[in-house]
């Protein structure tokens, strides 16, 4: 995002842009972002946690244990958070690509 934030403050239409992005605001949205998966995962695992369950139907010589999810809406909640973060990523990878040829984060 900063990156980003850098070359398009370079244009007249994004000059205030930096001043949301300074390092106190990237530890911020990072601990924020992280926070929130924690407290799905929490009340999913609290509320409903998967547990072991025994099925004897395919083989019956066979014990198998399988995992129940327990809450489907807890399970597809952090999928879809994770699901959302992939698509902020690909997103701000897209819009990352005009970026000049010489430009390399790391030189310095």
């Amino acid at each position: 995002i900063v990156v980003i934030a850098v070359f398009k403050s370079s244009r007249p239409e994004g000059k205030g842009a930096m001043k949301w992005f300074g390092a106190a605001q990237q530890r911020c949205t990072v601990l924020v972002l992280t926070a929130i998966q924690v407290v799905i995962c929490a009340v999913w695992l609290s509320t409903a946690s998967p547990t072991p369950h025994k099925n004897n139907h395919y083989i019956r010589s066979i014990i198998v244990y399988e995992c129940a999810i327990g809450s489907v809406a807890g399970f597809s909640m952090l999928l879809g958070y994770i699901g959302l973060l992939a698509g902020l990523s690909f997103m701000l990878a897209f819009l990352a690509r005009n970026l000049p040829d010489n430009f390399n984060e790391a030189k310095f």
